[in-house]
């Protein structure tokens, strides 16, 4: 677990604030890395792409407890705080 941060976000026309935690040091073979995502009474782990950031799908949520332009616009978020605090993603990529 990495140290939590604060987004500040417009969803609709409200202004909130989204507690983010980066929950692994790699990104995934397909440039995925898992965020713990807390909105006001909302949580859950959702999927950034941070490799490359012009793929069909940026970000995706299992749980699907945000809706698709929140899970976009949380997604731009994090990878505009990964580019202004100058964070690199390498992939881990295993062979055994």
């Amino acid at each position: 677990m990495m140290v939590p941060f604060n987004l500040e976000l417009t969803i609709g026309n409200e202004q909130v604030t989204v507690t983010v935690e980066q929950l692994e040091r790699f990104a995934d073979v397909d440039g995925y890395t898992r965020y713990d995502v807390r909105m006001s009474d909302r949580r859950a782990v959702i999927r950034v792409n941070v490799v490359d950031e012009s793929p069909a799908v940026l970000a995706y949520d299992d749980t699907e407890v945000f809706s698709v332009d929140e899970l976009r616009k949380i997604a731009e978020a994090i990878l505009q705080y990964n580019r202004e605090a100058k964070v690199v993603f390498a992939q881990c990529l295993l062979d055994f």
